[in-house]
């Protein structure tokens, strides 16, 4: 019978000898799951340290289906850790790290087989016909960018040419507004002096007016007072001066609310607490209440006058008409004399609407002209510093390390599906318009290159587009890939309000493709 300590030597011997593996490329052993660059830290001949130092264990323990190191580096080979990490060698394909979950799981990840070792030809090496295959797909790769690469250098001299013309047009364009300035500086100035001119001018007619006004002003007023003396003596029938309660009361006119008598709140209405009114009193206080009843009531008369009118009415009539007539021979003379609301808003501009001697004529036509030069030359400056604007932001913007993508700003490229046609405008927004009709949604303005470092310019990102419906604000992602054109080859939605677009594009052809990607393969 077979001592158990033997026994236990001879499984440790036996999982040494299972846990090496000659891998096809080359002759360093190493444990299964490890790859070339790692294996010198697979010693059999001593003790294994985990990678994140925390512990170190027996090599034996080493790919024996417990995991023992919380980074998982003990087993390469087994799915014991679920955080571990297995290398397929994939020789004469490229090789590939899986995560150890995935070994022995019944799936063919690796091409050579390697990760279902325990179920012997269960997954052919099929590493060679792969390696075949992707190698003509490299190999047209990388024709595709060294005849992509022959567009991109004459993209390249158009970006550099036309970045150097911006610099050369942004440069003239400031001399231009320095110019312009002076221009508008010395047409400031004249308007100005000829303005002034204007005014003296015009004051001569804007203070004849005001004498006009105030004098008609002052007839107005000497006609009102003139119908309200006369009113005071009317309704005085007793000729002391003096307007009572008991003459209010007779006047229908005094009676607001038509009721047929003039009550106590219309007499306070009118006279005050007082029990009488004097003329100068009237004047001032109850003529103005009495006039807009008047005019009301002879409204109101004409409208239901009858046939025949007895005797005081007739003269009541006469008396009101006399008064309306007074006061609409007034308002006719106001009327005459107030100027319409265009010349109220024009009164700059009053040589439009009035006449004028001939020598204030020729001053304001020359203050026209003076102001109409002011606001081209203004103008003209703004649209230079607006020129200059563009030209800044276009030189600042990142155009690639050597300006190959400088002639693509501004190209709009289109791609349609079954429901929208989206719009990249590049370095400028994204759209997204519906088949069915309706207003563009902006899916994101220019950004930023986002590429992975050293790829920098693989990635452009359009953000702050139009908010979704209680969402975020729409953005996209641009993917640029080498093409002989520039063209848009797809559009998704990955997430809800984030855009994916694929563009090909000469510009990001690189000759030197295929070195770079040889140099980071390994077969």
């Amino acid at each position: 019978m077979i001592h158990l300590s033997c026994i236990k030597q001879i499984q440790g011997f036996l999982l040494i000898i299972l846990t090496f593996v000659i891998s096809a490329s080359s002759d360093v052993p190493r444990p299964r799951g490890v790859s070339l660059t790692k294996a010198s830290l697979y010693s059999p001949t001593k003790d294994f340290t985990c990678f994140d130092g925390t512990s170190t264990i027996p090599f034996s323990y080493v790919n024996d289906d417990y995991c023992d190191c919380f980074d998982g580096s003990d087993e390469p080979g087994t799915s014991a850790c679920l955080n571990g990490v297995f290398h397929c060698t994939n020789a004469g394909h490229q090789s590939l790290n899986i995560p150890s979950s995935r070994v022995n799981d019944g799936v063919c990840d690796c091409c050579d087989g390697t990760d279902e070792y325990t179920v012997p030809d269960a997954c052919p090496n099929i590493c060679e016909q792969l390696g075949k295959e992707a190698r003509i797909k490299a190999q047209q790769l990388a024709e595709l960018h060294k005849a992509g690469s022959v567009v991109r250098m004459e993209l390249i001299e158009k970006g550099n040419k036309k970045r150097s013309e911006m610099a050369d047009q942004l440069t003239q364009l400031e001399k231009d507004k320095q110019e312009a300035l002076q221009i508008k500086q010395e047409k400031e100035r004249l308007k100005s002096e000829v303005e002034a001119k204007e005014n003296a001018a015009l004051q001569v007619y804007r203070d004849a007016e005001e004498k006009e006004r105030q004098r008609k002003a002052e007839i107005e007023k000497q006609q009102l007072e003139k119908e309200g003396r006369d009113l005071f003596a009317k309704y005085d029938s007793n000729q002391d001066g003096k307007l009572s309660v008991d003459e209010i009361k007779v006047v229908n006119v005094f009676d607001k609310n038509k009721d047929g008598e003039v009550d106590t709140e219309e007499l306070q209405y009118f006279l005050g607490e007082g029990e009488s009114v004097e003329v100068e009193e009237f004047l001032s206080k109850t003529w103005p209440l009495v006039k807009p009843l008047i005019m009301l009531e002879q409204g109101m008369f004409k409208a239901s006058e009858p046939e025949e009118a007895s005797e005081h009415e007739e003269e009541e009539e006469h008396f009101q008409h006399e008064e309306v007539d007074d006061m609409g021979a007034e308002e006719e003379n106001v009327d005459e004399e107030q100027p319409d609301v265009e010349e109220i808003e024009l009164e700059k501009d009053e040589d439009n609407s009035k006449t004028y001697d001939e020598e204030t004529q020729r001053i304001i036509d020359e203050a026209t002209e003076a102001r109409k030069q002011f606001t081209d030359a203004e103008r003209a400056v703004r649209e230079i510093e607006s020129n200059i604007r563009t030209y800044q932001e276009s030189l600042e913007k990142d155009y690639g390390l050597q300006q190959e993508y400088a002639t693509l700003d501004g190209q709009c490229l289109e791609y349609e599906d079954k429901e929208y046609i989206y719009k990249l405008c590049l370095f400028q927004k994204v759209t997204q318009k519906s088949k069915n009709g309706g207003m563009e949604v902006g899916l994101g303005n220019w950004g930023e290159w986002a590429g992975e470092e050293g790829n920098k310019y693989s990635v452009m990102k359009y953000t702050n587009g139009i908010a979704c419906w209680n969402g975020p604000n729409r953005m996209t992602t641009v993917e640029i890939s080498c093409g002989m054109e520039t063209k848009l080859m797809s559009v998704t939605e990955p997430f809800r309000c984030e855009y994916r677009i694929e563009l090909m594009t000469p510009a990001a052809c690189d000759e030197s493709y295929q070195a770079r990607q040889s140099s980071h393969d390994e077969l």
